[in-house]
Order: C-alpha cells, then structure tokens, then sequence
C-alpha cells in the first residue's frame, strides 16, 4: 500500500494540459526557447525552470536533473498532465557515435537518488510502448534516421570513470543523461504515458571525450527532430 506524502504537490493555477513536454537544456544558441517563444501563450518562472503554456501541451524548460524535474513535473501532474515526452541531450558511450545522431530511449537504467523514492527496489524503467511507437512512427514516416539504446541517468557526470565506462559497455547502455529514468519512474508511479528522444551532444570514450554543443549539426537536429514535435498541435492520439 503506498504511503501518502506529508506534503502534497500544488497545481500551477492556470498550466492545466494532459500533454507535457520536457526540455531539459537548450543549445547555446537558444533555438528551441526562441521557437517557443513565438507560440505562447502565457508562462511562468519557477526556481526549478520555466513553464511555457502552449495551445495544446504545456513546455517545461531549462529544468536540469532529476530532482528538478520531479519537483516541477509531479505539480504540472497534479495540474492534469497525462503524458510526458523528454527531448533532451545525452552523451553517447558507444564508438561510432556522432554528434547529433538521434536517439529513441527503449529503457532507462537509474543511477540517479529521486526513482528509488517511488520504486526503492527497481533500477530499470521503460517508456510507455505507446508512445514510443507513436514517436517512432513520426520518424520513420519522415524517414528520419535514429537509433534505438538503453540510456543510464546519473547524478555525477564528473564520476564517469573508465571502470564505470567499461561497465556500461559490458551491458549495451549506449548513452548517459541527467533526468530520463526519473521522468519513467514518476511517469510509471502514476500510471503516465513517457517516452524520450534524445540528440547525442558529446561522445564519451576510453579515449576521449568529444563535446559537440557547439556543432553546426546539433542545432540542424533540433530543428529537424525536435521543433516539430514540440511545435506541433497534435489529437489524443498516443
């Protein structure tokens, strides 16, 4: 039986969407915070992030980390919001990666302390199959390329060590954020839909490590992957 919290999430009075979806860092450039922008209809600032109000889903905005985003998400949930798609950046720990290759998350390893408040004893979440067909389907009707990978979401990126690199490679986890399997735990605690896409920004190997924020290419990818689904009105149809 689940134990009710002492202190209970309060709606944001006025950002009441079924849709949510969650960007937790822009590019240097902006581009995404500038397409929003022409498209709002009121927003708020929080000390966990913005909130953009848009005609059919709500924007969470430059919200990084997992507790961040379960603070402002379980408020935007108890204000209606039904599902939530990420769209964020990730770093690739497979060779061969590049920057700006999309990424479609097909489960979320928690090395992050917010999941183990709603699951104590599970580590591996899974987005809504759903939704994650449905954003696949999108996809693949654009003929966009991407791949499919397990991410693993952690709390101290300055702690990727070559033993932790190595470890990730000997389970097939191909890439690494801040925030996605927290998203799935909270999502999966309510009974939400969650997916998330994700651009590779840097690549991570026993070598090197490639930081690609900067590239031409990332800021082409957010406008070809990201801006059409964040943009776009959409049916109830996930």
């Amino acid at each position: 039986m689940r134990e009710s919290p002492l202190v209970k999430p309060t709606p944001f009075k006025g950002f009441s969407k079924k849709k949510i979806i969650y960007v937790p860092i822009d590019s240097p450039t902006g581009i995404i915070q500038r397409n929003i922008k022409k498209n709002i209809q009121k927003n708020k600032h929080t000390p966990f992030g913005q909130i953009f109000l848009l005609k059919d889903k709500i924007i969470l905005y430059q919200c990084i980390s997992s507790p961040l985003a379960v603070l402002s998400l379980e408020r935007l949930i108890a204000s209606g919001a039904e599902e939530i798609i990420v769209f964020g950046f990730c770093g690739s720990l497979m060779s061969g990666s590049n920057v700006g290759d999309a990424v479609s998350i097909t489960k979320a390893i928690s090395e992050e302390g917010t999941s183990k408040h709603y699951f104590p004893r599970k580590q591996s979440f899974s987005p809504s199959p759903s939704l994650r067909n449905w954003l696949e389907e999108k996809l693949d009707s654009q003929k966009f390329t991407y791949r499919k990978n397990t991410l693993v979401t952690t709390d101290a990126p300055f702690r990727e060590t070559l033993s932790w690199l190595k470890e990730k490679h000997h389970r097939n986890i191909g890439c690494v954020d801040m925030e996605t399997s927290a998203v799935f735990a909270l999502s999966e605690y309510y009974g939400l839909r969650a997916a998330a896409l994700m651009l590779v920004s840097d690549v991570l190997t026993e070598d090197k490590h490639k930081i690609g924020y900067f590239s031409p290419l990332l800021h082409r990818n957010i406008k070809k992957y990201f801006l059409p689904f964040i943009l776009e009105e959409r049916k109830d149809e996930a």
